[in-house]
């Protein structure tokens, strides 16, 4: 980026980022388990995280999980984009279409090249909602892809450990 932008061209240059980034819309629904102690994650976990003593990871839910439940989608940037502000942008939008806030959980982009790390620092963003307004969060992301005419949607590999 050369200099300040104007807020019109944030949003233009925001619309072509999330048109061009790979965008997956996860099966299922996700919810946050407990780990026990010395417990590795589960094949199907897409983070873990600590809260002091205790783990957690993010797994598809079970038929009968009492968790709270989430909606995910997940973005790569395409490589050259500016995705600085990203985070920021799509929550303020999710917030006023879909009445939701979001969960963002940032992961290491297994493409790893100086160029990505341009792009995003070399990290892709899923994004999580409850699954009360799940189709509002998908609608909403879904629209803005559309906005920019140049929308890359895909359904990734949800590849398991073997």
């Amino acid at each position: 980026m050369a200099g300040p932008e104007t807020n019109d061209e944030m949003e233009a240059r925001l619309l072509h980022v999330i048109a061009t980034a790979e965008l997956e819309i996860l099966d299922g629904d996700y919810v946050w388990q407990r780990m026990g102690d010395d417990q590795a994650p589960s094949c199907d976990a897409i983070a873990c995280v600590r809260d002091g003593p205790a783990w957690f990871e993010f797994v598809p839910a079970a038929p009968d999980a009492d968790a709270q439940r989430y909606r995910v989608a997940s973005f790569h940037f395409r490589e050259g984009t500016d995705a600085a502000g990203f985070v920021a942008w799509l929550a303020a939008h999710l917030k006023r279409s879909a009445g939701t806030g979001a969960v963002v959980i940032c992961g290491k982009d297994r493409r790893a090249s100086p160029e990505l790390f341009r792009t995003s620092l070399g990290v892709f963003d899923y994004w999580c909602a409850p699954v009360a307004v799940g189709d509002r969060f998908v609608a909403v992301i879904r629209d803005l892809v559309s906005k920019d005419g140049a929308g890359s949607e895909y359904q990734g590999s949800n590849e398991r450990c073997g």
